[in-house]
């Protein structure tokens, strides 16, 4: 049988439609709950990825409302920002940006723990990047970086430098946004994400 950390590795490696056929192979057999969620979680990434969006927003929703009767905060957070994600990737920016807010409020109900809060308030930055305020693009952002920083996770460290050198390059400060992208480009190497680390030199590349 199929296991979820084999759909992953294909996820990771851009083999979607091999992630795909994985994931429904394992909704078609599986009997196990959990491993249910798991396999839907993973495929409505599949589905995001490959401009599905309806049907992942679909399924992360599904997702959400089975976690809020369950009671099961931690998943409906995480799902919620999976829907969160759909609709940014979709360029549904002012969806997006109510469902990241109504994310915070369940993040607070968990006790604002560093990685949840540093995650939630990367997307923040990134949708009032999008509509172009600035300041508080700024103020998210940062606030990212000093909670990511609370955490081992390198990947939320880098995302968070990542968008604070998008920022910079919105403003027209150059060396200031060389220095954070040379920042992601670090944190992003630690954990060998190698695409995300591509997409920082690309940025670096095309700053003039």
């Amino acid at each position: 049988m199929n296991s979820i950390e084999d759909a992953w590795i294909a996820f990771t490696q851009d083999n979607y439609s091999v992630s795909e056929h994985l994931f429904k192979g394992i909704l078609a057999d599986a009997q196990d709950e959990e491993v249910i969620r798991q396999a839907k979680f993973g495929l409505g990434y599949v589905l995001a990825f490959t401009n599905h969006f309806e049907e992942a927003r679909t399924l992360f929703l599904h997702l959400h409302d089975d976690a809020e009767k369950r009671g099961a905060l931690g998943e409906q957070h995480r799902a919620l920002h999976q829907v969160g994600m759909v609709e940014r990737m979709a360029g549904n920016w002012l969806q997006a940006k109510t469902i990241f807010t109504e994310e915070a409020d369940l993040i607070t109900q968990l006790g604002n723990l560093p990685l949840p809060v540093a995650v939630n308030a990367y997307e923040q930055g990134i949708v009032a990047l999008h509509f172009n305020d600035l300041e508080r693009a700024h103020q998210w952002l940062k606030y990212s970086l000093e909670q990511a920083r609370l955490t081992d996770d390198q990947v939320a460290v880098g995302c968070a430098y990542r968008g604070l050198g998008d920022y910079f390059k919105r403003r027209g400060e150059a060396d200031l946004a060389s220095h954070a992208w040379e920042n992601a480009i670090i944190a992003f190497s630690l954990v060998n994400e190698k695409k995300a680390v591509e997409e920082v030199y690309n940025r670096l590349r095309n700053i003039g």
